[in-house]
C-alpha cells in the first residue's frame, strides 16, 4: 500500500475537477479566488496558484485579466460541419458594422462558409428569439455582439445550451461577465484613460462626460476615464455627467436633454462623448446656444467614423479597428471550431486621431 501523501496542490486539483465533474461548478463559472480558495484549504496563495495554474495549462480553467478566473469552455463531441455561421449585431445601420462585417466575411468565405446575419437591436427578447433560431436551425458558429452587456445577463440559460450543443461562439466588441467566452473588442478602459490623459495634457481640469450605461463600452470609458482624472487628483463630477440607454437616443432630440445638456457642462472645458454619433448630437445643441467648439468648449469621443469629418470641425477621436476586429473574430472562431488555442481575451490598443475639436488652455 502507498502511504505517500498527495501534494497540497493537487488536493484543489482533484476538488476542482470534482465539482466539475458534478455539476456544481459549470461551465464560465467563475472560480473563487485564490485568498477563498486559500482560507477553505488552508493553503497559502502561492500553492493555490500552483493548482490553479496547472488547471489552466490543461484547459479546466482561463484567467481573464482584470476579472478572474472561469471554468473554461470544455469541448463537447465534434459535430458534424454545416459550414454556416451565424452573426448576430446590435445594429447593422450604424457606422460600425460594415467594416465589421466585411472583415468577418473575407475570413470566412476563403474558408468556405457561408454567413446568416441577424441583429437585435439592442434589445434582449429579440437575442433571446435570434439564439432560439439559430439552435433550431443548426449553425457551425456564432460571432455575436453582446445585447446591453452592462446589464444582468438574462438569456444565461440560452447560451449555456449553445456550449452543451457544441456551437463555438466568440463575442465582439464586449462581453458577458457571467461568460467566459472568448471576445475581441476595443481596449475600451484604455481609451477612455487615454481620453482623459490627452485633455489633461491640453489643460483641462473640469470635464463634462456623455456616457452609456446599458453597454459595457460606456462604464470602461467612463471608468478609464476616472482613473486618468484620479491620479491628479481631479474628480469627474456627478453634476457633469449624462448616462443614457438605448432607449434614450430619441430624447436626444428634445429640448428637455438641451436643457440638461447646458446644465451638465455649465463650467467645464472639455466633453468626452460616449462615440461620435453622441459628439455629433452634443456638438449641435451647443451651437444651437452660441457655445463654438473649440473656442468655448472642447469635444473628445471614440469611434473615428465618417461623422468625425463631416462637420465644419473635425472630431478627435480614438479610432475602432472595425475590418481587423471583424477578421481577428472570424480567425478566432475558426480555431476554436477546430479546438485550436487561441487568445482569449484580445483588447485593441487605443490610437489617437487628432483634429480641430479641442484646443490648449
Amino acid at each position: 500500500m502507498n502511504n505517500k501523501k498527495v501534494p497540497k496542490y493537487l488536493e484543489i486539483v482533484n476538488w476542482i475537477k470534482l465539482q466539475i465533474a458534478q455539476g456544481t461548478l459549470e461551465t464560465g463559472a467563475r472560480l473563487q479566488s485564490e485568498k477563498e480558495l486559500g482560507a477553505y484549504f488552508s493553503l497559502s496563495r502561492q500553492t493555490v496558484r500552483q493548482a490553479t495554474s496547472i488547471l489552466e495549462n490543461e484547459g479546466v480553467l482561463e484567467r481573464r485579466q482584470g476579472s478572474g478566473t472561469y471554468i473554461a469552455l470544455s469541448r463537447t463531441p465534434i459535430r458534424t460541419s454545416m459550414k454556416n455561421i451565424g452573426i448576430i449585431t446590435t445594429y447593422l445601420d450604424d457606422y460600425l458594422f460594415p467594416g465589421i462585417i466585411k472583415g468577418i466575411d473575407g475570413v470566412l468565405t476563403q474558408q468556405g462558409y457561408s454567413i446568416q446575419l441577424s441583429i437585435t437591436y439592442n434589445k434582449i427578447e429579440n437575442e433571446m428569439k435570434i439564439l432560439n433560431v439559430f439552435m433550431e436551425n443548426g449553425i457551425d458558429g456564432l460571432i455575436i455582439e453582446p445585447t446591453k452587456s452592462a446589464l444582468p445577463l438574462l438569456n444565461l440559460d440560452l447560451y449555456k445550451q449553445i456550449h452543451k450543443k457544441g456551437i463555438s461562439c466568440i463575442f465582439i466588441n464586449s462581453y458577458y461577465e457571467e461568460l467566459a467566452f472568448p471576445f475581441v473588442m476595443m481596449d475600451d478602459y484604455a481609451c477612455g484613460r487615454s481620453a482623459a490623459e490627452y485633455l489633461l495634457s491640453k489643460n483641462h481640469k473640469r470635464f463634462a462626460g456623455v456616457f452609456k450605461f446599458d453597454d459595457r463600452q460606456g462604464h470602461l470609458r467612463y471608468a478609464g476615464c476616472t482613473s486618468a482624472l484620479k491620479k491628479r487628483g481631479i474628480l469627474l463630477h456627478e453634476e457633469n455627467l449624462i448616462w443614457f440607454t438605448t432607449e434614450d437616443l430619441e430624447f436626444f432630440c428634445t429640448k428637455t436633454f438641451e436643457q440638461l445638456l447646458l446644465q451638465r457642462v455649465a463650467g467645464c472645458s472639455a466633453v468626452v462623448c460616449y462615440n461620435d454619433k453622441i459628439a455629433i448630437y452634443v456638438i449641435e445643441v451647443l451651437r444651437k446656444y452660441k457655445y463654438k467648439v473649440p473656442e468655448d468648449i472642447s469635444i473628445i469621443s471614440f469611434d473615428n467614423s465618417d461623422l468625425a469629418t463631416r462637420n465644419p470641425v473635425g472630431l478627435t477621436t480614438f479610432s475602432h479597428p472595425k475590418q481587423d476586429l471583424g477578421k481577428m473574430a472570424a480567425i478566432n472562431l475558426l480555431k476554436l471550431m477546430h479546438m485550436e488555442k487561441i487568445n482569449t481575451a484580445v483588447k485593441f490598443a487605443p490610437q489617437l486621431v487628432e483634429r480641430e475639436s479641442i484646443r490648449s488652455l
